[in-house]
């Protein structure tokens, strides 16, 4: 296992980060590496800019927010020279949040990234970031994060897996509508500035295009941000999976019903459904 240990101060510009990660090349698997940053902080200032953009309360630290802050400390880690990933086209699939405890403004966190998890699939490489918070050596809080990085390896070169079904068990809720969201193109500029993310997908139509996108698309962590915004209680666990890109200008819809939220398009279709408790 390798370990790199930083100071937070000591961490690249996500646009910096973001650059380097356009000229990697290459597909191996991912080596054993952590990227631990001692006495990692919240920064009151930057989480209200965020709370903000994102129609949260001032003053709070928000789950999302755990995910957005340490984005540098994933592009460090997946830029770092032992790793050989392409990582144009990397698809966010899945995001979870845990918390024993939330976690507190201005309060100095130890803060691990590391890979947990990672399979080829039918569908290309997926694997899956894990980013815990301590304090003490006691553990606080954490997040998930799953990726997908496509690629053309012939069927049978691939290990395949199969995702387990059952039945829900019942006839389910109906879904009650929420809230209405304009997305544009102005609201994704406005979240890669508090957010630190200017992967070019999310600023303007012609740098996304040359990703294969239509048009820019709304941050995943955008449309997280105000699916969380909606939950009326403290919750200590919630997760939210990516199903369809949102193409901007668009409006989007939020659904919620007991213990679960899903954000639609136009068509019905969900683009973002999350579950929490």
């Amino acid at each position: 296992m390798t370990t790199i240990r930083i100071k937070q101060s000591q961490l690249p510009s996500t646009v910096s980060l973001l650059a380097k990660a356009m000229l990697k090349k290459g597909r191996e698997p991912l080596p054993s590496i952590n990227i631990t940053i001692d006495g990692f902080t919240f920064e009151r200032d930057n989480v209200n800019r965020y709370n903000t953009c994102c129609g949260l309360p001032q003053d709070r630290l928000p789950l999302p927010y755990l995910f957005v802050a340490t984005q540098p400390a994933q592009l460090l880690l997946l830029t770092h020279p032992s790793v050989s990933l392409k990582l144009l086209g990397m698809i966010h699939t899945h995001v979870s949040f845990h918390q024993q405890t939330p976690l507190q403004i201005g309060m100095a966190y130890d803060f691990t990234l590391g890979v947990i998890e990672w399979i080829q699939t039918d569908k290309g490489l997926e694997f899956e970031l894990e980013g815990r918070f301590t304090l003490d050596s006691v553990y606080q809080a954490s997040y998930r994060s799953r990726c997908l990085l496509r690629d053309k390896l012939p069927t049978n070169d691939r290990k395949k897996t199969t995702e387990a079904t059952g039945d829900e068990g019942g006839q389910p809720l109906a879904w009650t509508k929420r809230d209405k969201f304009t997305l544009t193109p102005q609201i994704a500029r406005s979240y890669a500035v508090v957010s630190g993310d200017y992967n070019p997908i999310h600023l303007h139509w012609l740098t996304a295009k040359p990703f294969g996108f239509k048009a820019p698309i709304i941050h995943g962590m955008y449309s997280v941000a105000k699916m969380f915004a909606a939950i009326d209680s403290t919750v200590n666990q919630v997760e939210f999976t990516f199903r369809r890109p949102a193409f901007l200008p668009t409006i989007a819809e939020l659904e919620v019903r007991e213990g679960e939220l899903r954000l639609i398009n136009s068509e019905g279709k969900p683009l973002v459904e999350g579950h929490y408790c």
